[in-house]
């Protein structure tokens, strides 16, 4: 159901993105970010953005891996990568079948590929969540704090979107439409999880 709502929910921000009924907004949004930037607030989210570029991800992912390898689960670190690379795949694909430039406005860093959907976005949205539910699957004191968890998890992802926005690399509808697809990849990948037990290693 909820892997469901999110491919549709993309979909229709693909669509109102592609008509132009919500550049006006976007615009607006970007122009709203660049008015209360700030030095420290720069740096802050400058440093918000680099957790969902793959240069540091990737690293997280090993040294998470590490922890995988500890409690024995070598089908979940399989899992982890596919989802990364998948993700990864189809971001690259959506991006040219969008092709949508860049925001035209002051940017704090330089981005070269198309904008929709934002691919640090997707990043945090498929693979922090994923992480977390592992985190919680294999440990029993976060097992009984998943709310919490999930909450924080949900912060730093919703975070790193709006570093994109401030930073002036990505529209609202490009970070939204991310989240969407990227959830809707964790979902998918978690329900996956779930459902095989005989291949997952506890």
């Amino acid at each position: 159901m909820y892997i469901l709502f999110l491919i549709i929910l993309f979909g229709a921000i693909a669509a109102l993105m592609a008509s132009g009924a919500f550049q006006d907004l976007d615009n607006q949004i970007i122009l709203w970010f660049e008015s209360i930037r700030l030095p420290f607030l720069n740096d802050v989210m400058l440093a918000l953005t680099d957790f969902g570029i793959s240069a540091l991800l990737v690293p997280i992912m090993l040294i998470f891996s590490v922890v995988l390898f500890m409690y024995k689960r070598y089908y979940s670190i399989m899992m982890l990568f596919l989802l990364y690379l998948t993700e990864k795949t189809i971001n690259h694909e959506l991006k040219g079948l969008f092709a949508r430039e860049r925001p035209a406005f002051d940017h704090l860093v330089v981005e070269t590929y198309y904008s929709f959907p934002s691919g640090h976005s997707m990043n945090a949205a498929t693979i922090y969540p994923f992480i977390a539910y592992l985190l919680v699957e294999m440990i029993p004191w976060l097992k009984e704090r998943q709310k919490i968890v999930y909450l924080i998890t949900g912060l730093c992802v919703l975070a790193i979107g709006i570093s994109r926005m401030y930073i002036g690399v990505h529209y609202l509808t490009d970070v939204a439409g991310g989240f969407a697809i990227g959830l809707a990849l964790f979902l998918i990948c978690k329900k996956i999880d779930e459902r095989l037990p005989v291949i997952r290693q506890k």
